[in-house]
């Protein structure tokens, strides 16, 4: 073999002083460049092949990962809530599942006490991939308890998991209750007492439904327990509870250390409620209208309905607000009745509205919370002619203006002024209705009026639900020449 050139030698041998092309060297220039080709050359193999390793590194990788993902996983296992003999699992694959198999095993004893295989389940939700798989039928085991669920699950690509402790098989009785009866249906002062019957039972995990002798039934009253009866040789149990409002009662089975250990249970609640005695208001006003200002007597009378009719309600404590609807209210005061189920009050509204009364029951939830109102009253404010005048013009008509105040803060929307004629200051009539408005120094109005006899004027507003009514003074004006 000849042997290889000077620079390719050195080369291999790592001759160079920085371990890569472009180093210096003790040499001529040209078997420096030769050397300097080759060994370029060979590090850029060296450069690619350790590329390719990586690259194909994490290739396989990869595809292990893929791989590992794709493989049966069994994500749960355990008894079906309210029908416990049958077994669930969940799983899934990147390939149809075709085969599950659970092992049961005794906590107590770590044996296993039953082997559950492919035939003996179906697929309940979901698909060959992504499913919950259920028993076909109940399963029976030799004793109650809670079992440990080991899983073995098996796709159409050959993968296989086995999962210990995928889950726990609950195999118990669980406690029901038929329908709960009750002698009534709601209570009232003198008859608090509700007699309860029912039936408890117990669902085996085979389904089968028996009633429970012998065992604690507790009865509750708005959720809390007030007896403990025990059922007869046909699961019945009766009971007698007291309520002093209106309430839910329900029956409850709770472990009792029985055989066989039966889990919880409870019926459906039945609603009782109060049948309340009828009260009512009877209430009166001292005037229905009142100058802005003054005060408003309301005078009331509490009752309550008994066999004998109604009669007063005495020492009863209750609200009274004012205003003119239910969202616009002023409180008055709360109010005790005397023995003959009255009470008075004074108020002063700073608008008109009614009264309205509630009788407070929070201490006796057998009287009904009755309320009531009282009837309208009006409040007016104040409005006077702070100046009016009327004078006979060049052209014959009589020519008349004034001002009209409204001193208690509040204004018409429309502010209608008539202007009045009388022959004598006695009889008088309305010639026209002209509207005031602001004028910069108060609400003016003014009206030329073809009047050519001697006579009264005067102007007149009238009174509504909110104002007084004014009149201005009285002015004489001559006949026409």
């Amino acid at each position: 073999m000849r042997p290889l050139p000077i620079a390719v030698r050195s080369v291999l041998s790592g001759g160079y002083k920085d371990g890569r092309p472009g180093g210096r060297s003790e040499e001529g220039p040209v078997v420096e460049r030769v050397r300097g080709g080759i060994a370029m050359l060979l590090w850029k193999i060296r450069r690619w092949v350790t590329v390719t390793a990586a690259a194909a590194a994490l290739a396989i990788g990869g595809v292990t990962a893929a791989h590992a993902a794709d493989q049966p996983e069994v994500t749960y296992a355990g008894s079906v809530s309210g029908d416990l003999g049958i077994l669930q699992i969940n799983a899934r694959s990147g390939a149809d599942i075709t085969g599950i198999t659970a092992h049961l095993v005794s906590y107590a004893s770590q044996t296993e006490v039953a082997e559950i295989g492919t035939k003996d389940f179906r697929l309940f939700s979901g698909t060959r991939q992504d499913g919950n798989w259920r028993t076909k039928k109940p399963l029976k085991l030799p004793e109650f308890g809670s079992y440990r669920i080991d899983v073995e699950v098996t796709d159409a690509d050959g993968g296989h998991v086995l999962r210990q402790s995928a889950g726990d098989f609950a195999y118990f009785v669980v406690a029901q209750f038929g329908a709960l009866t009750v002698d009534r249906t709601a209570i009232d002062r003198e008859h608090r007492d509700v007699q309860v019957e029912g039936t408890l039972y117990g669902r085996w995990p085979t389904r089968q439904v028996k009633p429970l002798v012998a065992r604690q039934v507790e009865v509750d009253v708005d959720y809390w327990t007030q007896t403990t009866v025990t059922t007869d040789a046909q699961g019945h149990f009766t009971a007698s509870v007291r309520l002093d409002a209106a309430a839910p009662i329900q029956a409850v089975f709770r472990m009792d250390g029985g055989t066989p250990t039966v889990l919880y249970g409870e019926s459906e609640p039945v609603q009782i409620g109060v049948d309340q005695i009828p009260t009512r208001f009877t209430s009166t006003v001292s005037s229905a209208d009142i100058d802005f200002g003054q005060p408003v007597t309301l005078s009331v009378k509490v009752e309550q309905k008994t066999a004998d009719g109604w009669v007063p309600l005495a020492g009863r404590s209750g609200g009274v607000l004012f205003g003119p609807d239910d969202a616009q209210t002023d409180l008055v005061g709360r109010f005790t009745t005397a023995d003959d189920g009255t009470f008075t009050m004074d108020y002063t509204p700073w608008q008109g509205g009614y009264f309205q009364l509630a009788l407070d029951t929070s201490d006796d939830p057998f009287l009904q919370a009755g309320t009531g109102t009282s009837d309208v009253v009006h409040v007016h404010r104040g409005s006077k002619f702070t100046a009016f005048t009327a004078a006979r013009s060049d052209t014959g008509q009589v020519h008349t203006e004034g001002l009209i105040d409204f001193p208690d803060g509040w204004t018409p929307a429309s502010i209608n002024v008539h202007i009045q004629y009388s022959p004598d200051g006695v009889n008088w009539s309305t010639l026209t209705t002209v509207e005031a408005s602001w004028g910069g120094d108060g609400n003016d109005f003014a009206a030329d009026l073809d009047q050519s006899g001697a006579g009264y004027y005067r102007a007149v507003f009238d009174a509504d639900d909110n104002f007084q009514s004014a009149t201005s003074q009285t002015v004489f004006v001559p006949a026409s020449a």
